[in-house]
């Protein structure tokens, strides 16, 4: 995955002070126990997929049966077994496993703390056990804020749990933890200070109160399947005959289990809210298997065979549904950069082929080694380039063919308008992989768009505003043009009724105009928005000085609208309507023609792995 790439490419430098300081300091939001171990790690066999990612496959296979014993240990065999079986089959616990970033890496280790932690207050209060705890918080600490946060958690509601007699050998734990995290404090004071991946130029926005529901959800497949299957097996085991099973300290115990789940839960809910923006589902699982053992632990007696029926149910409803319904593995195998190699390396020929990308030039090179093969390529990333500067890197490219992915919607119109024939379009998980062609080969299908609406002021298609008293006849280009002058603040404009955009899917809207300005410093602006019964719920705007190069030339312009991301978060588009408008914000003169409204696929399965998705 990108998050990988990421961490991989964090380890090119020369030495551990590098990487800590560039690779960490500088460059991530989380501490640095992972990194260190990958910077140890890939130096033994290297950086492939199988060696990279084997300590978290292992750690989230032996996670499985530490939920057991945890929940064994608190409670009984029947809490353990009805929990191991939802973190060996739940895509929450799977996923993470086969990701080597310090989620998976967490839970093992928390897991671990926790066991430990437990073996001293519920069994015996040997000191290795509380040497064990210490050393499994502080490795905890170092591999997340969330496990630092979670351990914090675990370490205080300790205190409920001591006994005077042991109250210094804790109190000296605790400490203990303290001392040992100490180096890694100018690293969590130096992040701290950066902010993080929301706010102001981060790319996570602020939960809603739907965070809730949407996590638990997804914890448990988004299937009525999956739900009707652990309720149903609550049920069975709670009000089948007999007397409820009594725990020593039940209630206690169960105190503490909620408290584990929901601090870290609230706290980061409320931190994301009030300040920056860091809650993801990936930072919750250190606490969720306390959820699990916490539902499982009412229970009355249940025979062996029982047992065994309703585990091998709730695994086989959940493999189904992980594997079918939610159609996984497809899915999560198919990730944004692999397929862009693939496409560009594999299914072209590499001399006829040229790279668009916006990733880490690191991640060109890794697949170029993985596959033996180089292609000519660019990369927004760092450069800071603008639309005139992208334009022409486009124009001076030579290869037939150009592979894309993570481009504006804006910048694969001005691709195509070089090379016209779109001959490929490949989707998945956070990706849109499009192959575009100069000269269209004999064997290539072309993926057109549908027409929304059109006016060159002479003929129109689609409910345009009228404009007739800016209608002009150009005669160096012999045509009618809209010609906006200082008194005028609107030009063209267009609504769009969201239900009558044709084809299936919301898709994609590019819009296409020709324009000539006087200058390139005032504002013109082009907008859309989305209306719901008076109410902007969407809003999008682009300056046409941004395309132009030669003022008092024609030159085209460009905007995109992703309907089908933007329509996801709304309901009920009855009375949804889409309204484009020309904005003449700076009051000058300037001519138009020729504006286009089209309509492309767009791409349904982009949130697929964390979200309700149909399969491909």
């Amino acid at each position: 995955m990108q998050d990988e790439l990421s961490a991989l490419s964090r380890l090119q430098f020369d030495d551990l002070h590098e990487v800590i300081k560039h690779g960490v300091m500088l460059g991530d939001t989380h501490p640095a126990g992972v990194q260190v171990f990958l910077y140890f790690w890939t130096s033994i066999a290297g950086t492939s997929e199988i060696w990279v990612k084997l300590p978290f496959l292992i750690s989230g296979i032996i996670s499985i049966w530490i939920s057991y014993l945890i929940a064994r240990l608190w409670f009984d065999g029947t809490t353990g077994l009805f929990t191991a079986a939802i973190v060996a089959s739940a895509q929450f616990f799977i996923m993470y496993s086969q990701i080597a970033r310090p989620y998976i890496s967490g839970l093992f280790l928390t897991l671990l703390m926790v066991y430990f932690w437990s073996l001293y207050f519920f069994k015996n209060k040997k000191t290795i056990y509380l040497i064990l705890y210490v050393v499994f918080s502080a490795m905890s600490a170092y591999n997340h804020h969330f496990s630092l946060l979670f351990a914090a958690i675990v370490g205080i509601s300790g205190l409920f749990f001591v006994k005077r007699k042991n109250l210094t050998a804790y109190a000296v734990a605790g400490v203990s933890i303290f001392v040992l995290y100490i180096p890694h404090l100018n690293i969590f004071f130096s992040q701290l200070s950066q902010g993080g991946i929301g706010g102001e130029g981060g790319w996570l926005a602020k939960p809603t109160p739907s965070f809730f529901f949407h996590y638990i959800s997804w914890i448990f497949h988004f299937s009525t399947w999956v739900w009707i299957t652990v309720i149903g097996v609550l049920l069975f085991i709670v009000l089948r005959s007999g007397k409820q099973i009594k725990f020593e300290n039940g209630n206690k115990k169960r105190v503490t289990l909620f408290s584990w789940f929901i601090l870290p839960l609230v706290i980061g809910y409320a931190y994301s809210v009030l300040r920056n923006p860091v809650i993801q589902y990936s930072m919750l699982i250190f606490s969720t298997p306390y959820l699990l053992i916490l539902i499982f632990s009412y229970h009355k007696k249940v025979k062996v065979w029982q047992q065994c029926a309703l585990v091998s149910i709730l695994l086989l409803v959940n493999v189904i549904t992980l594997v079918y319904q939610r159609d996984y593995y497809n899915y999560f195998y198919h990730q944004p950069y692999e397929e862009l190699f693939k496409t560009a390396l594999l299914d072209n020929r590499v001399d006829d082929v040229f790279i668009l990308d916006d990733c880490v030039p690191y991640y060109n090179e890794y697949y170029f080694n993985k596959y033996n093969e180089t292609a000519n390529y660019f990369t927004k990333r760092n450069t800071n380039i603008s639309i005139a500067g992208f334009e022409n890197v486009v124009r001076n490219i030579k290869e037939n063919k150009v592979v894309t992915h993570a481009l504006t919607g804006e910048e694969l119109q001005i691709v195509q308008s070089y090379f016209p024939y779109q001959t490929g379009y490949s989707t998945g998980f956070t990706y849109e992989i499009c192959t575009f062609e100069r000269e269209l080969q004999s064997d290539s299908s072309v993926f057109e768009k549908t027409p929304v609406a059109y006016t060159d002021f002479e003929d129109e298609s689609g409910n345009w505003k009228d404009v007739s008293d800016m209608v002009v006849f150009d005669t160096t280009i012999s045509s009618l043009i809209c010609q906006i002058t200082s008194d005028n603040e609107w030009g063209p404009s267009i609504v769009i009724p969201v239900k009558e955009i044709p084809g299936d899917g919301y898709g994609i809207l590019d819009l296409e105009m020709e324009v000539t300005l006087p200058d390139t410093i005032a504002e013109t602006l082009i907008t859309a928005s989305i209306q719901n019964e008076g109410i902007t719920v969407y809003w999008k705007t682009i300056d046409m000085a941004s395309y132009i190069v030669n003022t008092g030339a024609w030159r085209k312009v460009y905007m995109s609208i992703d309907m089908e991301d933007e329509m996801r978060r709304i309901e009920g588009i009855d009375e949804m309507e889409l309204k484009i408008n020309i904005w003449n914000i700076s009051r000058i003169n300037l001519l138009i023609n020729n504006i286009k409204i089209s309509k492309k696929p767009g791409n349904p399965r982009r949130y697929c792995l964390y979200r309700p998705c149909a399969k491909p």
